[in-house]
């Protein structure tokens, strides 16, 4: 984008690098880290669909938030094979759902932002501007990954949060494309 980070009218990130780690500070072990991370990226999944919807009369911008759907029901099976082969058993949705009431409804997505604020949100703004949000859902999302491929030991599991987080890269040049051509 022309002029760099100076020209960026966007939302920026504020606090300590670790901040973006609080979200799983209440999880204890690596299913409930692996959990969580499902359930945000079912959110972010969520989120996807509904704006794919609603945009629906515009082909390319429909095409894009679906094709983001696809990519974060990958996101949420390369995440229960993470936790197959830390734990080598499937989780315990049951359980984590107890412990987690609304973070593993989907009812939160990538970046902490609740699924329906965010669609209701959605509902009045353009393509550009729900571009501009899954953008920053995406940046939280690669920033995430990358801490947890630090944070946990499992060499398999560190690999599947680096792929994840490359990943969640090629999805914010692909909305950053697309964004160039409506700007």
């Amino acid at each position: 984008m022309e002029g760099g980070i100076r020209a960026w009218k966007g939302m920026v990130a504020h606090g300590p690098p670790e901040s973006g780690m609080a979200y799983f500070s209440p999880a204890a072990n690596a299913e409930e880290i692996v959990g969580l991370a499902w359930s945000l990226e079912e959110g972010s999944r969520l989120f996807y669909q509904g704006v794919s919807e609603h945009f629906s009369d515009d082909p390319e911008a429909g095409k894009m938030f679906e094709g983001l759907v696809s990519a974060e029901k990958n996101h949420e099976k390369h995440l229960l094979e993470t936790y197959e082969t830390l734990t080598g058993t499937q989780p315990d949705f049951v359980g984590l759902r107890e412990r987690f009431q609304d973070s593993l409804s989907g009812a939160v997505m990538e970046g902490g932002i609740k699924v329906k604020e965010a669609l209701d949100w959605a509902k009045d703004k353009g393509v550009a501007e729900s571009l501009e949000l899954a953008m920053a859902m995406e940046v939280n999302a690669y920033d995430l990954y990358i801490k947890m491929s630090r944070a946990v030991e499992d060499k398999q599991a560190q690999e599947i949060f680096k792929k994840l987080s490359a990943e969640e890269q090629v999805h914010l040049e692909k909305l950053a494309w697309l964004l160039e051509r409506r700007v």
